[in-house]
């Protein structure tokens, strides 16, 4: 069912940029009623009177939890520009369905972690990002010039990853868990902390308590391999946890994915790494150990929850796989 939209009608109404001249552009917005308690409907009628002082041309859906923003982003017309207010769960689902309209995907960080924003260089202020947005609402300038700072000139291809399982396919654009990184994405998501970080880094230390290392049989580009131990991942981004670097090497336009693994260290040893993890030096830590990769199976233990973009994206068995220039982003 839609959701209907209760901001006020002053910020709901067609007013565009005062004496501006030019052609307006037109941008779905697609605000998330969930992400970080609400802070996107917050903050959604301050974005689009921004968006709308630029000159765009602003069609705005409230999502509920009963609505698929991939389905609705996936119906509108090839070339349309959709933009997402939420946390990268949201941004990830709406991103999908570009990737199946052929869409622009404008996202704003509106969210706890905000990493796929963080890792695009668009930053964590969804005001700061609207109004980045704004200056391309009119093709061209007063006298009839195109602007340098285009649309055009900030479109670039995104890649994402597949994620395969018996539950569906999923498109994930951040970072794949499965070992303890993902019970303390898991914990985070069942507190009450607002921040991403310091959500993430009471889940990191709160999941060691129950935390035990497993035996993870992967597949890695063919090759059979053991995975077992503390930190098991594929990441396309490298950021998680509100602002985590996980994997340094990480490049979102490469079309390579990276495996982070942490193997069964004992405990005096794993802390000083999840220390490091969470402060962001995962790099300088001799025990992380990255390979690049294209393909990745995961086929045991059965069962086991994977998180991806702070959502459950999957159960194994599951296969990862790289999605080069999954869609078109504009940053």
């Amino acid at each position: 069912m839609r959701a209907c939209v209760t901001w006020t009608p002053e910020i709901m109404g067609a007013s565009g940029a005062s004496g501006a001249s030019g052609a307006r552009r037109s941008i779905l917005l697609l605000v998330s009623s969930m992400s970080a308690g609400g802070r996107s409907v917050r903050l959604g009628p301050r974005i689009v009177r921004i968006l709308r002082g630029g000159g765009w041309e602003v069609a705005v859906r409230l999502t509920t939890p009963g609505d698929d923003p991939a389905a609705i982003a996936g119906g509108v017309v090839a070339g349309s520009i959709v933009a997402a207010l939420g946390g990268d769960g949201y941004l990830s689902a709406v991103a999908r369905g570009c990737h199946e309209s052929d869409a622009i995907f404008a996202p704003l960080p509106g969210g706890r972690g905000n990493d796929l924003c963080r890792a695009l260089g668009i930053g964590t202020d969804p005001l700061a990002r609207a109004r980045s947005l704004a200056r391309l609402g009119l093709t061209s300038d007063e006298a009839g010039a195109l602007s340098s700072d285009s649309l055009t000139s900030r479109v670039r291809p995104l890649d994402g990853m597949w994620v395969r399982s018996r539950e569906g396919v999923r498109l994930a654009l951040g970072v794949v868990s499965i070992g303890l990184d993902a019970r303390a994405n898991i914990l985070a998501n069942e507190s009450s902390l607002t921040s991403g970080p310091l959500a993430y880094g009471y889940g990191a230390f709160a999941a060691l308590a129950s935390h035990e290392p497993t035996d993870i049989v992967a597949t890695v580009d063919g090759r059979e391999r053991n995975m077992s131990g503390w930190i098991a991942s594929v990441s396309n981004s490298g950021r998680f946890g509100g602002g985590i670097t996980l994997v340094d090497s990480s490049d979102m336009n490469d079309g390579i994915l990276e495996v982070c693994h942490v193997g069964p260290l004992p405990m005096s040893r794993a802390l000083p790494v999840l220390a490091s993890v969470v402060a962001g030096r995962a790099k300088t830590h001799p025990a992380i150990e990255v390979e690049s990769a294209r393909v990745v199976s995961f086929a045991a233990p059965a069962g086991t929850i994977a998180m991806a973009d702070g959502d459950r994206v999957a159960s194994i068995p599951f296969t990862v796989d790289v999605a080069p220039g999954v869609v078109s982003v504009l940053v």
